[in-house]
């Protein structure tokens, strides 16, 4: 093949391998994610990020993910892992073991300390005395002026505090010496050093260490307290434990976790990362039974109820049910308030209805008291009028026995004057007895829809009982009249129109006012039993009456109190409904019929002269 071939088909491939290129650069760009990792830190934040950036380089080139690192202090940490902001955390046994609950926790790998130390049992805790200084005892300490970093210092202070507990001493209430002075460590060496403190409290080796960099001399410190501890090179005064953990959290998916752990598996102790991070690698997770049992001495989680967690988890349901309850509370003083002040008002409506009631009751007896005179006047006039013919009758037969008496019989004479004398004073005492029981009438102005209204008020019991609602028409009509009276008249024409519809299944009951040329009208309508002719001629006759029980004197009454006030009543029978429906807007029944239907009673009234 030439060479122009062959530079032909290289420029034939190359869109081709371009795009091959392509889709690799995008496959790899796609598999890449950020890894979080947080690291419980006591020291500055640029220390620590200078010591762990070389293994999140490393960890970036072996897994192709961008790695982030993040410093963090304990009360930083519980916030990040809680908003689930990082995926590993590089801390402590203490702290890891704390999280396995309630974040699902799990320590992936452990750190291999770099002067060799088994990762199982690399952490102490050392007090550090000045040399020559005697503690043999753990209850001298109470004596000492005693220093530490942080009470939540696992190498330092937490390992210190069980040994304490496991004595029976509390490692606050029993030391009132003790203080923290905070990080870094090689702080607590130079109090010591400069005499501002009796003991320091410090991760195993840290003391060898600052020795072997040349910051003190040999021999100027001791290790009070101290134990034996096969294999294990540095001064100790406590148990051993396991040394720093990588940990995975709960939502952190297992293939990430088992990627970032493989690529840390095969750290080697001569690479930058071990070298700067200070360790020679990672081992498999260790035992951590000794940290468990060293949180059940100090009776933190999980053998102690972390109250604060707790708390702060239920805050917002006792927030949301101290709402509920005060807000059903405030309902509860809403509803309690609604039910006083409707009781008020229930007790103002029945006092109101209690004075409504007797001052109706008064009208009533006022009403029948007035219409017992009415009738005992009515039928005074009545018995004087009878009377007044047969005792003219007497006086005249008297008068002519007398003319024709002769002189020689004045013992008749004398017995005829006194017939004549008893006459006269019986027709003397008719016409006082017929004098006081009449009523008169005194005239004012008054609206007639309004008498109206009252009136039906007055007879609302016998509405109730026959369950009548009144079809009213009613113009505003203002005349002189006599109110209580004119109320006679209506209550008898009403009554009478109640009695007529008592046998009526479907009861009504008609009741108009309109205005005249000469004054208004005044209809009654009902659809009653009516009158017979017979009746209907005699209705205003006295001592006539179609019931039963009737003295016939009502409707006498109601003539002589019309015609008192100038006007006149007269009455008949009801044929047709619709004539007299359609003027009142009731009912309205088409059929014609011979028998009455009913009975009206029309007055006829004047309004009266404003001077009457």
């Amino acid at each position: 093949m030439s060479q122009a071939w062959r530079l032909l088909l290289m420029l034939a491939l190359l869109p081709v391998a371009t795009a091959f290129a392509g889709v690799s650069a995008g496959k790899e760009t796609q598999g890449q994610q950020e890894v979080r990792i947080g690291i419980l830190t006591f020291a500055e934040r640029s220390d620590t990020l200078n010591t762990w950036q070389a293994t999140a380089d490393y960890l970036a080139r072996q897994t192709g993910h961008r790695i982030r690192i993040e410093p963090l202090t304990p009360s930083e940490l519980d916030k990040q892992v809680e908003a689930k902001a990082v995926d590993f955390i590089i801390s402590n046994q203490f702290v890891a073991v704390g999280y396995k609950k309630e974040w699902g926790a799990s320590q992936l790998l452990t750190l291999i300390p770099a002067d060799g130390r088994d990762p199982a049992r690399a952490m102490g805790s050392a007090l550090v005395v000045r040399a020559g200084v005697s503690v043999t005892r753990w209850q001298q300490l109470a004596e000492l002026n005693i220093v530490s970093t942080d009470p939540r210092a696992f190498g330092g202070f937490l390992i210190f505090a069980g040994e304490m507990v496991r004595r029976g001493l509390d490692p606050v209430t029993d030391l009132p010496g003790l203080t923290f002075e905070g990080f870094p460590q090689t702080k607590l060496l130079q109090k010591l050093w400069r005499q501002e403190a009796d003991m320091a409290i410090l991760p195993a080796c840290v003391l060898e260490q600052a020795i072997a960099r040349g910051e003190y001399p040999e021999g100027a410190f001791d290790i009070a307290l101290a134990r034996t501890t096969p294999g294990f090179a540095c001064g100790v005064s406590s148990e051993l434990y396991p040394y720093t953990a990588l940990s995975k959290l709960g939502h952190t998916k297992s293939a990430l976790a088992t990627e970032v752990a493989g690529a840390l598996l095969t750290m080697d102790a001569n690479t930058a990362a071990a070298i700067s991070g200070g360790y020679r690698g990672w081992s498999v997770p260790v035992n951590d039974n000794r940290v468990f049992a060293l949180k059940h001495t100090l009776r933190e989680w999980p053998f102690q109820t972390n109250w604060q967690r707790v708390a702060s988890a239920a805050m917002p349901w006792f927030g949301a049910i101290l709402l509920c309850l005060l807000l059903g509370y405030l309902h509860h003083l809403r509803i309690k308030r609604l039910v006083v002040k409707r009781t008020r008002a229930l007790e103002t409506e029945i006092e109101q209805h209690r004075e409504t009631q007797r001052a109706f009751n008064e009208q009533q007896r006022q009403f029948y008291r007035a219409q017992r005179v009415l009738l005992t006047g009515e039928m005074a006039s009545g018995i004087s009028h009878e009377l007044k013919q047969p005792l003219a009758g007497i006086r005249y037969l008297a008068q002519g026995c007398l003319y024709r008496l002769k002189d020689h019989e004045p013992e008749l004479k004398s017995a005829l004057c006194g017939v004549l004398t008893q006459v006269d004073r019986a027709q003397e005492t008719i016409g006082r007895l017929r004098s006081f029981c009449q009523q008169p009438s005194r005239s004012v102005p008054y609206r007639v829809d309004t008498l109206i209204e009252e009136t039906l008020a007055l007879i609302s019991p016998e509405l109730k009982r026959l369950k009548l609602e009144p079809s009213l028409a009613l113009a505003e009509v203002e005349a002189r009249l006599d109110p209580g009276l004119m109320t006679q008249v209506l209550v008898n024409v009403l009554l009478n129109a109640l009695d007529a519809m008592a046998g009526q299944p479907t009861p009504w009951l008609g009741i108009s006012l309109e205005t005249t040329d000469s004054g208004y009208l005044i209809r009654v309508s009902d659809n009653g039993c009516g009158l017979t002719e017979a009746q209907l001629s005699r209705l205003f006759f006295p001592f006539e009456s179609a019931k039963a029980d009737g003295l016939g004197l009502g409707m006498v009454i109601c003539k002589r109190i019309v015609e008192e006030h100038g006007g006149k009543i007269s009455a008949h029978n009801r044929f047709d409904y619709t004539s007299i429906d359609g003027q009142i807007g009731g009912q309205i029944d088409a059929s014609i019929d011979s028998s009455p239907c009913g009975l009206e009673i029309s007055i006829e009234m004047p309004r009266g002269a404003a001077n009457d």
